[in-house]
């Protein structure tokens, strides 16, 4: 059942289905409320205030480029890009100059009994990025849990790596004693500005969750996945899982959450290409041809 509202202004919709209820807003393709047998499950605020005051990303769809892209420049076809700096000299889930998606208007459109389709059209030169592209974020309520599918069609040839950036609180006021274990082989070495160096490190120490344990302790690292399950998290009696075709991981605990939110009250598990991909050609591409349609697909499952 799919109930349409509104929030300060925007339109919203909650998809209520088996044990889950699930509130998504035109505001940056919002989740704003994820219920587990009526239980929040993520970080949300009462208003679109809280929001725009934020600088957290809290449940958004971001993009063209989920996290960091060094140097705010790439080059493709020859051609050199220059993008919005957004944090200090590198690019930040697409940059902010006229707004980033997480703060843009998505048109959403109920479609059956248990999805709602989210699409923005972004226009050649966005943030720097070229290509008109026409990006789609549907959420699918199930059962025990929410899809997202992302897809999109560009003009040119662009890099695009949309994602979302739900944090889980799991109904605990801090996720650091959660358990938390992460299908992931390696990790991306990173410098200080948090851009990969290339290298790609064996997990070992507090990097190995490759076997469940108790997060302890601050993150903000991309994991390479090694299949579709992606992760796997405990906190109390809630049981989350999360399934990807990305191939790749960013795990933040919240250690710079904003809005009235203590220091990690919440984590956000980010499917994603590697960061900084249009500079690392030893890194899966990113590239979307032109005319080409792109597909990927995050599921997250309660039990």
């Amino acid at each position: 059942m799919i109930r349409i509202g509104e929030f300060d202004g925007y339109k919203s919709f909650t998809i209520e289905k088996g044990e889950i209820s699930l509130t998504v807003t035109e505001y940056g393709a919002t989740a704003t409320s994820l219920k587990f047998r009526g239980r929040e499950m993520i970080l949300g605020f009462d208003s679109i205030e809280g929001y725009e005051k934020s600088t957290a990303f809290i449940g958004a769809i971001v993009g063209r480029f989920a996290n960091r892209i060094g140097g705010a420049a790439f080059t493709l076809n020859g051609e050199r890009f220059a993008l919005c700096a957004n944090e200090g000299s590198n690019t930040l889930h697409g940059g902010d100059a006229g707004g980033s998606w997480h703060r843009r208007r998505w048109t959403g459109e109920a479609e059956g009994e248990d999805r709602v389709a989210f699409t923005l059209y972004s226009p050649d030169g966005d943030n720097g990025f070229p290509g008109a592209l026409t990006a789609t974020a549907e959420y699918r309520v199930t059962d025990c849990g929410v899809r997202i599918d992302f897809s999109g069609v560009s003009d040119r040839d662009t890099y695009y790596a949309p994602t979302s950036h739900i944090y889980f609180s799991l109904g605990e006021e801090n996720i650091l004693g959660a358990e938390m274990q992460i299908n992931a082989p390696g990790h991306l070495e990173v410098d200080g500005g948090l851009i990969p160096t290339g290298r790609v490190l064996p997990v070992e120490g507090e990097f190995d969750f490759t076997a469940p344990r108790r997060i302890g302790r601050d993150y903000d690292d991309c994991f390479v996945l090694g299949g579709e399950k992606a992760c796997t998290a405990r906190a109390g009696d809630v049981k989350l899982t999360l399934y990807t075709d990305f191939p790749a991981l960013q795990f933040y605990t919240g250690t710079w959450l904003d809005g009235g939110w203590a220091r990690n009250a919440g984590f956000a598990i980010e499917p994603e290409f590697y960061p900084d991909t249009p500079n690392k050609p030893e890194f899966p591409d990113a590239l979307l041809r032109a005319g080409t349609l792109f597909s990927k697909y995050l599921e997250f499952v309660f039990e």
